[in-house]
């Protein structure tokens, strides 16, 4: 019997006897069934009412009006941008529903991009100069004089603006030019403010790229491009790529989207978000002579930006995860390892099972009390599908062979193995259907990142730091967000594909660095990490070089104050923000006070930040109470405008800012 002891054999043959008992009587067994294996639930992947939660008209200052009629809609798409830009205090309505009575009641207007017949241009002409306040992005050409704008024959296509630090609203942004993507019409000025340019990289052009004009009692700013659907590609890439090879590496994958797409001499700026962050600025301060309009910190606890911890792994030992995991705990963080377990068949799953049972020690393996514990310990352990046979047979196979080892259930976050993409967002709609959500495909690796002077680009890829949820080719909004990843151990210690820049661990740690510095410094990211688990398990120098780094990053991490959080636990943190709302928002001139409840979409157990404000009209912030008592608030700007910060716990509040 070889090492086989006699109570070993006993017991296994003991047990082999209670399951073939318990086939007779009850018609199957216990292990069979445990090791049978799920299918993934299909649902929706859309998101479905995303406004249901929304304030009544009367108590919040922004109405978003989508115009059905634009190609595509992107009033959904506009609306994520507020939520992502922490301006929760809006109400969605489709263009057919937006009479001039309900206009009426909101102190400014957004209106998406799309044609407007004549009636429904002159009802927005009547709001603003009686006093409301718009913002249009992109409208058409007879409306031009309200925007204080001539228009010119000729647009602009795929170029960049630059935002002009000499206007209030433009102060505190990068001065380089930064791309957009889609057509820009031209005009002169015909009266309007200059708030950002058209150009080229190097220069600029004769013509605006977004204006504001006062007419009548009310004021009416132009967006020269839809800048939602600029934001979208910039964000997902080019849809005309979808599934072409690009990078000239094996397989497509998602940052094959962006091969001559994004400029490498800009990818060290979320492009994205500063644009999404001139459109907040406007908005305070087209609001700032009605009421001081409160925001949500982009991260927890008020942090500058975030690490969000992940790492690959392919069946390898438990031993090996928990050489990422104690470092990682080691700086009070959270990890997320996706798991690609072997695709035995049932009944090799169930003889692994009863093998572990008999002899716990040989945990070559992941076992599911391995998995319970990592969990316990704040942890998230997911799947990490291999979809060369197709994207559904993939899912599928995976998702059965996971959940039949005994790691179920399958977390909300995922990450493709070889970060393989179908179609423009083919891959984001299947995985929303089952369930997941939260995808971290977009991913910083291969050749096209190196640039024509031999360099090599590291940063924001798709132009941005903010998990958004994908948008879809007809603008449907689905349920799953897009969280990047731009730190990969592949690009910067790897030697996974030919020419890979395999950099010293000193060296890529210091990139790393560089890149979270920034992140922390003003350009407010969540940076996605990437750090296999497969170098732990290889040993030797792969082990030595990915602790190095990895514990590199981490400690850069630390220092700059960044939080290092698992995929799933930074997803309930941004679900529980984008689905919060300002309710009953109000400005009393007499008491110079601003109230409101602020309601989160989740009441989790994060802390989390909400700014008002320092200036208005003349006064500035004095005090603030939270649910009838006193509380501190720290001063920080956010661009161009000062607020006063309040940290409170992730739950319903009554918030009142009084001014002095």
């Amino acid at each position: 019997m070889g090492n086989w002891t006699r109570r070993r054999f006993l017991k296994a043959t003991g047990a082999a006897g209670l399951v073939a008992v318990s086939a007779s009587v009850t018609g199957g067994y216990t292990l069979w069934r445990a090791v049978d294996g799920e299918l993934p639930p299909e649902g929706s992947p859309y998101v479905e009412n995303p406004e249901k939660r929304t304030a009544m008209p009367r108590e919040v200052p922004i109405l978003l009006v989508e115009n059905e009629r634009g190609m595509p809609p992107t009033g959904a798409y506009l609306a994520e941008i507020l939520r992502a830009e922490g301006l929760n205090a809006f109400q969605m309505s489709p263009l057919s529903a937006a009479r001039e009575e309900f206009l009426e009641r909101f102190p400014l207007v957004l209106l998406g991009a799309g044609p407007l017949d004549t009636t429904r241009a002159e009802g927005l002409r009547r709001y603003v100069v009686r006093g409301g306040s718009l913002i249009a992005m992109r409208p058409p050409s007879h409306l031009a004089d309200l925007f204080g704008v001539e228009p010119l024959a000729g647009q602009t296509a795929e170029g960049y603006l630059r935002i002009l630090s000499e206007h209030p609203v433009g102060r505190g942004f990068p001065p380089e030019a930064l791309q957009f993507h889609g057509p820009a019409d031209h005009y002169r000025l015909a009266g309007a403010e200059e708030i950002a340019r058209l150009a080229t990289k190097n220069g600029d052009l004769p013509f605006p790229a977004v204006t504001i004009h006062r007419a009548g009692s009310g004021k009416a700013a132009l967006w020269a491009f839809d800048l939602a659907w600029s934001v979208a590609l910039t964000r997902q890439g080019n849809p005309a790529y979808a599934n072409q090879e690009r990078d000239g590496l094996h397989g497509l994958r998602a940052h094959e989207l962006f091969e001559g797409w994004i400029d490498l001499d800009r990818v060290g700026i979320p492009q994205a978000d500063e644009q999404m962050r001139l459109l907040s600025q406007l908005i305070a301060w087209m609001l700032a002579d009605r009421l001081p309009l409160p925001r949500l910190w982009y991260f927890p606890a008020g942090a500058p930006g975030i690490l969000i911890a992940t790492g690959d792994a392919h069946n390898t030992p438990p031993d090996a995860v928990e050489e990422a995991l104690r470092r990682v705990e080691q700086r009070e963080g959270w990890f997320s390892v996706y798991y690609a377990p072997l695709l035995r068949n049932r009944a090799q799953r169930a003889w692994h099972r009863l093998l572990n049972w008999l002899e716990r020690a040989a945990a070559h393996v992941v076992q599911p009390e391995h998995v319970r514990a990592w969990r316990e310990r704040g942890h998230e352990f997911g799947i990490h599908p291999y979809v060369e046979e197709g994207l559904e047979a993939g899912w599928r196979r995976y998702w059965e062979a996971f959940t039949g080892m005994g790691y179920g259930p399958v977390p909300p976050t995922v990450r493709t193995h070889r970060v393989l993409w179908s179609g423009w967002v083919e891959t984001a709609r299947m995985q929303a259907k089952y369930g997941i959500r939260m995808n971290l495909d977009y991913y910083l690796v291969g050749p096209m990142f190196r640039k024509p002077d031999g360099d090599w680009a590291f940063g924001y890829f798709t132009g941005s730091g903010l998990p958004m949820r994908f948008v879809d080719e007809q603008g449907r909004l689905l349920a799953i967000y897009q969280q990047p990843t731009q730190l990969v151990d592949e690009q910067l210690i790897g030697w996974t594909w030919e020419g890979a820049p395999r950099f010293p661990p000193a060296r890529a740690v210091e990139i790393s660095r560089e890149l979270l510095r920034g992140a922390a410094k003003g350009a407010w990211g969540a940076i996605g990490l990437q750090a296999h688990i497969d170098p732990f398990a290889i040993g030797g120098e792969a082990a030595i070089a990915q602790a190095a780094w990895l514990e590199g990053v981490l400690d850069a991490a630390v220092a700059y104050g960044l939080p290092i959080w698992s995929a799933h636990r930074w997803l309930q943190f941004v679900e529980a923000r984008a689905g919060a709302i300002f309710q009953d928002l109000r400005w009393d001139p007499i008491a110079r006070r601003l109230q409101f409840l602020i309601l989160p979409g989740a009441v989790q157990e994060f802390e989390w930040e909400i700014g008002m404000p320092l200036a208005f009209q003349g006064l500035r912030l004095a005090r603030v109470e939270v649910d009838g008592r006193p509380v501190v608030h720290r001063e920080r700007p956010l661009r161009g405008i000062a607020y006063g910060w309040i940290a409170l716990p992730m739950r319903p509040a009554s918030v009142v800012g009084i001014y002095a």
